[in-house]
């Protein structure tokens, strides 16, 4: 079984982890299915917003496609989940993200 297979299980044991649909966006993205991965994104900033750790990486990934205004509007979501959560860390870097990009 490959890995997104493995995850896919993963996920339909348990279709309330926002953790396993993180890990298959990133595996959508380490085969260069960009298409996937940030419909995946998608899908988790919608139904999960409170898993701070996807706006970060999405947030890359798009500005790796050149794609500024969905990831500035993915950064400034992702701050004010960060911050609704108490996610110091997290907020950080998201505004540090920001800052460097634009």
């Amino acid at each position: 079984m490959d890995r997104k297979e493995f995850i896919k299980n993963e996920i339909n044991q348990d279709p309330t982890d926002p953790f396993n649909y993180y890990l298959l966006a990133i595996e959508w993205l380490k085969e260069g299915d960009i298409n996937e991965a940030f419909a995946q994104f998608e899908m988790i900033i919608s139904d999960f917003p409170e898993y701070v750790a996807t706006y970060y990486t999405y947030a890359n990934a798009l500005l790796a496609d050149n794609r500024e205004d969905r990831a500035e509007e993915i950064i400034q979501a992702g701050i004010v989940q960060a911050d609704k959560k108490g996610a110091a860390k997290a907020l950080k870097e998201l505004k540090q993200l920001l800052e460097l990009n634009f």
